[in-house]
């Protein structure tokens, strides 16, 4: 593959990143200080034609492709972990949607990419974690409707969504691959209790921990075949896993960034601290792993879209992106010294999301 970027990536490129900048820069301290907000991020997105860079036109997108969502992803998460993850989750629930559903989701799915909906993401659960053959939630048939129960937790877009994408059991036992469904459901429907956690990192993103008591829905809320959401829902994940290197990425850079500017300008013994060794070689450490991040986050996205299943490379993307993040961020907290420990500062910021990126 060639990883120079077409001339539609980089007028694609730029359009995100001067929003990323003149917007999300500012807007992620009140992101960060209310633990709300990324629903603007989505809506801003959406009003700028950015938001369905990967989707079909006949589904109102843009078909930039994998890579227009890596460059988006990075582009954002070097302002704010929390906006970042904003689109990831419009994303991945688009994601999910087309893969269980397809053609029949097509509804949604414009919905979604013009953001007229605002999706969350309901699949983990506190036993079952991101195990989706073990999940427990249950919507069982009664006459024309479905009665949901269950819990999800770090559910994200769950505090401002108007649709949750969840995966429940509609027929079988846990454990059981069969049995599972994906439904979409108004977020507003009775029975609904959804309450925001308060993370460390990645705040405003609207990750919180929902409870489904006796909901009822109709049947049509099934997206593609009843008790066979269990393939297209793996593969959905899989796809959307280079989204988060792309977010971890972000971080990266963006505290990178953060470090070089202040050890260009700040002086100890008549010099600039990045003639120091150790500041000057653990910043070009720092780069190299940034840059080999992106490298392999774009040959995962280059693979994705030429149709290759690209598991395994989408796995070391986002294992090598996050662990460079959090590297990176404890990098430019010694590079700021005492300065980058004040609580909002940006890099302290990157440094908790980065932490978030580490275990998600």
């Amino acid at each position: 593959m060639s990883f120079a970027l077409t001339k539609e990536l980089e007028e694609y490129q730029a359009k995100i990143r001067e929003y990323a900048q003149k917007t999300v820069r500012e807007y992620a301290k009140y992101m960060d200080e209310t633990n709300d907000g990324g629903d603007k991020i989505v809506k801003d997105l959406a009003n700028m034609g950015l938001l369905g860079m990967k989707q079909s036109r006949k589904f109102g997108g843009s078909e930039l492709g994998e890579r227009a969502f890596a460059i988006a992803t990075e582009e954002l998460g070097a302002e704010s972990g929390g906006a970042s993850h904003s689109l990831h989750t419009q994303q991945n629930a688009l994601q999910l949607l087309y893969s269980v559903g397809g053609d029949s989701a097509a509804e949604w799915i414009e919905r979604g990419v013009k953001g007229q909906e605002i999706y969350a993401v309901a699949l983990t659960e506190p036993q079952a974690g991101s195990d989706l053959g073990a999940l427990q939630t249950t919507a069982k048939p009664e006459g024309n409707e479905l009665v949901i129960n269950g819990e999800k937790i770090f559910t994200s877009g769950a505090t401002y969504a108007t649709k949750m994408v969840v995966l429940a059991r509609t027929s079988g036992n846990p454990g059981d691959r069969q049995g599972i469904s994906l439904l979409l459901v108004d977020a507003k429907t009775p029975g609904i209790k959804v309450q925001k956690l308060d993370l460390m990192g990645i705040r405003g993103a609207g990750i919180g921990y929902v409870k489904f008591e006796n909901v009822r829905v109709p049947k049509d809320s099934i997206i593609g075949k009843e008790g066979d959401a269990y393939r297209g829902a793996l593969k959905g994940l899989m796809i959307s896993r280079n989204g988060y290197a792309g977010i971890a990425l972000g971080i990266a850079r963006g505290a990178l960034e953060e470090a070089i500017a202040r050890a260009q300008t700040r002086k100890q013994f008549g010099k600039p601290i990045i003639e120091q060794e150790w500041i000057g070689f653990n910043l070009a450490d720092a780069y190299i792993k940034v840059e080999a991040a992106r490298l392999l986050i774009h040959r995962a996205a280059d693979l994705l879209d030429r149709g290759v299943e690209a598991t395994v490379e989408a796995s070391m993307a986002k294992y090598l992106a996050a662990v460079t993040a959090v590297e990176v961020t404890r990098t430019a907290l010694h590079v700021f010294g005492g300065h980058g420990l004040n609580r909002g500062s940006k890099v302290e910021r990157l440094y908790r999301d980065a932490k978030i990126m580490e275990i998600a």
